[in-house]
């Protein structure tokens, strides 16, 4: 296993990106007592291949992020493919792992790098680096080395401690994709809408004060993770990607409530992921009402409400009351189902499977559509539709 895989733009800055990476692998040898040659790994200079094989055998992706970063297929590739390993082990384990490290290459005004792939900063004094990114300081090195070496030794603090192995993606297509959050990942061919119905911890209700489960947005709520941000999306975009579903996640507002009732399409899936807190602000109440009064072969809803979160237990009768008045038509079709009160992670992506396979059945039913998958090759599966990720 290599400790990690420096992502990079190939064929330019090739002087200084060779630079870079050897001391950074000198930096890591000498924290973890092995080779320079063996901590590292990058993919070859002038060629655009992928290699999934390095990839896997890499425990944290180092990004050297620039303006052209995104624009090269084998960038988004590689970042995709670490992305991937992310969700899966979040989805088998409930945990998260710090295992891609951005780092600033050359400032890019259009497209920060914590935008389009929330991963935590690297973490520097450096004015000079925060200004004009690691390139400046490796061109006046002379100038700027404390500021260099303090680069190099955050960055492999963070490799060094992510000592987790991920595990690996099989059957990934190394012509990569990447997409901000709330836009499709072009895989699969039925699309999922995921609609978050939460809140921001600047706006929980005054009776929520477990305010660790939520961020800046929305789509920050953490029911099963505190303070892991955005883990629940990341979860359902997982799940969702291995069933062969193209996935969106939205939060809970008018101008998502206009297009999912306006767009009364039966294939246009709808998953409600619900915190049974945000029912008691007037504002959450009538567009979860709106979204209750959907097709319902094409809608349905998850609640999650974990049994850490003690103030959640404490107020089991308070929720499942306020959700039976809200959504009376999702709580009464589906009273018996175990979609609500999910306790932990491992309940709520079994479930989920179950529900993401029932929808694509009934949606496939409403509209009189016959449609085969193809055959896996290692033959045929029991489950319909999607059924064979299910297990």
């Amino acid at each position: 296993m290599s400790h990690f895989y420096l992502s990079h733009v190939r064929t330019v800055d090739e002087e200084w990106v060779a630079s870079f990476f050897h001391d950074l692998c000198r930096v890591v040898a000498e924290r973890t007592g092995r080779s320079p040659e063996a901590v590292g790994v990058r993919g070859k200079p002038h060629s655009p291949d992928v290699s999934v094989d390095l990839l896997g055998r890499s425990t944290v992706l180092v990004v050297l992020h620039s303006s052209r970063y995104f624009s090269q297929s084998y960038c988004r590739a590689e970042l995709s493919y670490f992305q991937r390993r992310l969700n899966m082990q979040w989805s088998r384990t409930g945990r998260s792992a710090d295992a891609v490290v951005p780092v600033m290459w050359e400032p890019d005004p259009a497209h920060t790098l914590d935008a389009v792939a929330p991963a935590t900063p690297l973490s520097v004094r450096s004015a000079a680096y925060r200004r004009d990114g690691l390139l400046h300081l490796l061109r006046l090195k002379a100038r700027y080395r404390s500021e260099y070496e303090e680069v190099l030794r955050a960055t492999a603090d963070r490799i060094v401690v992510a000592a987790e192995r991920l595990p690996e993606v099989h059957g990934f297509d190394a012509t990569g994709s990447h997409s901000p959050l709330g836009v499709p990942t072009p895989v699969g061919g039925q699309t999922v809408s995921f609609v978050v119905a939460s809140t921001a911890q600047d706006d929980l209700p005054a009776e929520r004060h477990s305010s660790q489960y939520y961020g800046k947005t929305a789509l920050n709520w953490s029911p099963y993770a505190p303070g892991e941000h955005e883990a629940l999306v990341s979860l359902v975009k997982n799940t969702a990607t291995a069933l062969d579903f193209t996935a969106t996640v939205l939060p809970l507002n008018e101008e998502t409530v206009d297009r999912i009732t306006r767009e009364q399409d039966p294939e246009q899936l709808v998953v409600l992921l619900v915190d049974a807190w945000v029912a008691m602000r007037r504002e959450e109440r009538r567009l979860l009402a709106a979204v209750d009064e959907r097709s319902p072969e094409a809608t349905t809803a998850l609640e999650p409400r974990a049994r850490d979160d003690t103030e959640s237990v404490e107020r089991t009768v308070t929720l499942d009351e306020l959700l039976d008045h809200t959504l009376p038509l999702m709580r009464g079709q589906h009273s018996e189902d175990e979609r609500w009160g999910l306790p932990d992670a491992e309940s709520f992506t079994s479930s989920l499977r179950k529900v993401l396979i029932r929808l694509q059945n009934e949606a496939l039913k409403s509209v009189e559509a016959v449609r085969s998958p193809a055959t896996p090759a290692d033959g045929l599966h029991t489950f319909p539709l999607l059924g064979r990720y299910s297990s």
